[in-house]
Order: structure tokens, then C-alpha cells, then sequence
């Protein structure tokens, strides 16, 4: 069964850029998900070698459905608009893997990778902290190195990024090694989240243990620069799904079963359906005779809930704003910025802001699903610099 549902429903770890490598270098939400994002595409209606799955597959993890390259685990035996992925375990050393750390690297690449701020392993016999970067509220990051004397025996990479109020991801991965070589991979907490109160006590754990905790939340006033390409028609994704080919069925399938519906006629003779699903809406254009529908707009406003280039409903305006072109033009205290183009014809980026309301609008030509000319928009609001509403449509 197709997994189009899962790269909507993977709260807020399915982001597609990199982001803070130019700050710190830690490992974030954007870089693993971008790695998962990937990961999930490749085993769409791929059947695990175990399938069909039953009871013996379930673990403390849940599930586990077996692929060539890892160990998928989800909180049901089937797959469906429901399932939800907590782990995972990789299990073939050819799998490309974030920063390249694969089973079988030597423990040299993987402190190298991770252990920047503490290349001696500072600490005590148990444990080195190799970097703390607190970023709260938007989130905070670490990674701790565990070892036995001389011998390490794991690396910690953890994220907690912000998926609602007083709720962040308790994500991350774990690096085993033995003898000097990394033997085990594990991609945990997918699914599980922890207060700001806990993150902080982590922070305060790990940063205790020799490493300053960053703190790199820019200034007030910092200028809008990023050489990211400008939003284009390869963003009209919503995880596995493309903007001008998703169905009404697609949408069924992707959300299950709508909670309201309601038909609006034009002053064209023409019909618009909406769906309205707990957090999304999506609005779809259909003939006179309601026939040959083709998705208008869709609106994601849950939280974790994932949009175009890793955008998730919850994100930092500071870190939503880096996904896309910025010419430095701009501030982020303008009340109205041009971050490149003019404004007013395609391709364009600007940011306005009203108090404690933010809006990103990206503009594109692209073509439809018959060969048309369209203009797609992509517009993001924010409510006290956190992402509130993603909203993608095209006219």
C-alpha cells in the first residue's frame, strides 16, 4: 500500500533542507528529515521481507517491517492513513546516511562528524559531552559521547525541536560502536515528545559536563540572507504528494475520511469542493457537472504538520526563512521586505508584518497537470514568529 500519509503525520521531523550549519553544525530536525524523507520515498509500495506483518513482529518499538537497507517500526501492523513510524533501525551498510556516518565507519569519522567542540572528549570516565546548543523556545540540540575508560562504546545526537506549546520532539539518533567501529544505527522517539522543562534539564546535564551551551538566536533586526533557491514548481509537494496531481482520493487516502464538505458555484458555472480535515483543508475545482476535480488550495495548520521543503506547521519564522531565497534586502523587524524578485511578478519572496503577525508569500510560474500556465503561491503565517498556517495554492 502507498505511504503518502506518512510524510504528513511525522510531526515535526520531516523537513528537507539543512539547516544551522552555518551557526553550529549540530544535527537538526532538517537534516534527518531530510535523510527520512528519503528513506520513506524509496520503500513506497515496497513490500517488507517479512510482510505479511502479524504479531510476532511487534517489539518494543512497535512493528517492525523489514526492508533491504533498515528496520522500519510503526505503531500497527498495517499500513494505512493511521500508522505512524517511531523508529528505526539500519541494518545495511550501503544506505547513504546523514554526515555519511554508515555502519562500519571508523570511530575517527564519526567524532569528527559530531565532536568539533570537544575533539579530546573532555569529561569524565563515563561520559564526553561533544556540543549543547540551546535555541529555545524554536528548540535545542545535543550530542554525548558514552564510553567505558578510553573505549568509546556510543554517540548521542539529540534533537527537541518545537512541535506546539510546551511540546517538543524527544527525537534523535544513536550511534553504537565496538572496537572502534560504528556496528549499530538507530533512529529514535519519532514519535515521542517531552515539555521545554525537560529539554531544559537536559541542556543543563549535558552542558554541566564541560561544553558551553550555545545560545545562537540571532538579534532582532538580523538581515533576511540565504542562498537557497527561490520557491519553484519542485516545491508543490506535500511530503509524497504533488500539489497538481493529488486526487480527492489521494486525499482521502492521505487523511482519512473528511469531517465536513461543502460545494461552492462560481459565477462561471463552475464548482469548488472543499474538504476539511482536523488541521488541513484543501479545496478542489471541478467542471459545471462537478466532474474532473484538480486541487486549488490545500491548508495545513497542525501542528508537526509537514508543507513544501520541509516547512512544519510550528517552525521559527528565523528557521522557516532560510528554506528559501533571501537577498539581504530585509530585516527581520520590517514591516515589509523584499527578499528577492520585485514583488510582483513571478518568481518573488517578500515578508510583511502586522504586531505580532508575520506572513512569507513565494510566488512561481509553473505548469499544470494539461500543459497550463499557472502562478503558484505558497503563503506562511506566523503568530509570534511560529508558523501557525502553511497555505499553498495555485491560479
Amino acid at each position: 500500500m502507498k505511504r503518502v500519509c506518512l510524510l504528513l503525520t511525522l510531526a515535526a521531523l520531516l523537513f528537507c533542507m539543512p539547516a544551522l550549519a552555518d551557526e553550529a553544525g549540530v544535527l537538526t530536525e532538517t537534516e534527518l528529515g531530510s535523510w527520512l524523507n528519503n528513506l520513506l520515498i524509496s520503500t513506497v509500495d515496497v513490500a517488507p521481507l517479512n510482510a505479511p506483518i502479524g504479531e510476532e513482529a511487534l517489539t518494543q518499538d512497535g512493528y517492525a517491517f523489514i526492508y533491504d537497507s533498515a528496520t522500519l517500526y510503526y505503531n500497527k501492523p498495517v499500513l494505512d492513513a493511521q500508522s505512524v513510524l517511531s523508529a528505526i533501525a539500519v541494518t545495511n551498510e550501503s544506505l547513504a546516511m546523514p554526515r555519511g556516518i554508515h555502519l562500519g565507519s571508523p570511530v575517527e569519522a564519526l567524532l569528527s562528524a559530531y565532536g568539533w567542540q570537544n575533539p579530546t572528549l573532555t569529561g569524565d570516565d563515563s561520559f564526553a559531552p561533544l556540543y549543547v546548543l540551546n535555541r529555545l523556545p524554536s528548540g535545542a540540540y545535543w550530542a554525548l559521547a558514552q564510553r567505558s575508560g578510553n573505549q568509546l562504546q556510543s554517540v548521542q545526537c539529540a534533537i527537541h525541536a518545537r512541535a506546539g506549546a510546551d511540546r517538543y520532539t524527544d527525537t534523535g539518533v544513536l550511534y553504537t560502536v565496538l572496537r572502534d567501529t560504528v556496528t549499530a544505527i538507530r533512529v529514535y522517539g519519532l514519535n515521542t515528545y517531552t515539555t521545554r522543562a525537560e529539554v531544559e534539564n537536559n541542556l543543563t546535564a549535558v552542558g554541566g559536563s564541560g561544553v558551553a551551551v550555545a545560545d545562537t538566536v540571532p538579534a532582532v533586526g538580523v538581515t533576511l540572507l540565504s542562498d537557497a533557491q527561490p520557491f519553484n514548481q519542485t516545491d508543490l509537494q506535500l511530503g509524497s504528494l504533488h500539489f497538481l496531481t493529488l486526487t480527492e482520493q489521494d486525499a482521502t487516502a492521505t487523511f482519512g475520511q473528511p469531517e465536513g464538505e461543502a460545494w461552492a458555484q462560481d459565477e462561471g458555472g463552475q464548482w469548488l469542493h472543499t474538504l476539511a480535515y482536523t488541521g488541513a483543508s484543501l479545496v478542489f475545482g471541478t467542471d459545471e457537472n462537478k466532474q474532473n476535480a484538480y486541487l486549488e488550495s490545500v491548508s495545513l495548520n497542525a501542528a508537526g504538520m509537514a508543507g513544501p521543503r520541509g516547512l512544519t506547521v510550528g517552525m521559527a519564522l528565523q528557521d522557516a526563512i532560510k528554506l528559501f531565497r533571501c537577498d539581504g534586502t530585509g530585516t527581520t523587524t520590517d514591516t515589509a521586505a523584499l527578499l528577492y524578485g520585485d514583488g510582483s511578478t513571478a518568481p518573488f519572496g517578500t515578508l510583511e508584518r502586522t504586531d505580532d503577525v508575520a506572513t512569507l508569500r513565494y510566488a512561481a510560474d509553473a505548469t499544470g497537470a494539461a500543459g497550463q500556465t499557472l502562478l503558484a503561491v505558497l503563503h506562511l503565517t506566523f503568530s509570534q514568529d511560529y508558523l501557525t498556517e502553511i497555505m499553498l495554492y495555485t491560479y
